[in-house]
């Protein structure tokens, strides 16, 4: 007599409640293996994503070097010496400042002698002629021995005087020849034109200046690029490392829900007194009917 009770009918067919469980394996296997697919794909991104940073950050690090040689085999040499330079023209300007201050006293100082020995020079040719005209007798004839002296006197005053002519013409030249070299002097100062070199050092130091500031810049902001690319690096390795696991697990999982199928369908489990009919389960259906072999059938009409 069949049982009309619906708890005993479920016990009377654990095929069912096997179908359904094998029913629900499938579907978690299905889920796994998305799963698995999904997560792949999102590893290869990841992985992609990972050359990507990886290029970045070594495109960023060659910057950063670059630079960092720049500064240290161009850049920071050159803006010392220009500093050192500037230095030194500011120091030749300087002098060059003191030496045309010196040059215009020397060329006033050396004037004003030049006047003053010409003015005596001057003086002393009107004094000679003066004495001459004036002054020294001429001599007479057929005065004797005072006669003699009196010559003596004037010929030594004679020579006194052009002493003094030949002097003062003497100061005159050299006094003019002094002045001409303070002349040339002063033309050899104004030739030099050292305020146009201060022009020169100054643009100089100011562009590499410039020049330093940029390359300094560029270092503080490829050293930024280079953190920067390190961290997104980093991160990017930490989340593939998390899907790699993710992946590995669902196919795991896959497998396992498999085998477990393959245990319940073709395994131990498979025995006379459970025939299962595991191909319900890949219809999608689990009807009681569905869940009894020949024998099975015939057992339970049987006890109908």
């Amino acid at each position: 007599m069949a049982n009309t009770n619906g708890n005993d009918s479920d016990l009377q067919n654990p095929e069912k409640k096997i179908c359904e469980k094998l029913k629900y394996i499938k579907n978690e296997k299905k889920a796994a293996d998305s799963l698995y697919k999904a997560n792949d794909t999102k590893r290869e991104s990841k992985e992609s994503s990972r050359g990507y940073k990886i290029c970045c950050l070594n495109k960023a690090e060659e910057t950063h070097n670059l630079y960092q040689d720049l500064m240290s085999c161009i850049v920071l040499k050159n803006y010392t010496k220009a500093g050192i330079i500037q230095k030194s023209v500011d120091d030749y300007c300087k002098k060059d400042d003191d030496l045309e201050k010196l040059i215009n006293e020397s060329s006033k100082l050396i004037n004003d002698l030049r006047v003053k020995i010409n003015e005596a020079n001057d003086a002393a040719c009107v004094m000679v002629n003066c004495v001459k005209e004036c002054i020294i007798p001429k001599p007479k004839r057929g005065k004797g021995s005072k006669g003699s002296s009196v010559a003596k006197e004037v010929k030594d005053v004679s020579r006194t005087l052009g002493d003094i002519t030949d002097k003062t013409s003497e100061l005159a030249c050299k006094g003019q020849n002094a002045f001409n070299s303070v002349v040339n002097i002063a033309g050899i100062q104004t030739f030099t034109n050292t305020g146009g070199l201060k022009s020169f050092a100054t643009k100089l130091m100011d562009t590499m200046k410039i020049l330093n500031d940029c390359i300094t810049e560029n270092i503080k902001t490829t050293e930024k690029d280079v953190i920067t690319y390190r961290d997104e690096l980093n991160v990017i390795v930490e989340e593939l490392a998390e899907v790699s696991c993710t992946m590995l697990a669902e196919g795991s999982k896959s497998e396992g829900l498999k085998n477990t199928r393959i245990f319940i369908c073709e395994g131990e489990c498979k025995e006379d007194d459970l025939d299962i009919l595991c191909e319900c389960a890949d219809e999608g259906d689990c009807d009681d009917d569905d869940h009894y072999s020949g024998k099975n059938k015939q057992q339970s009409v049987d006890k109908d």
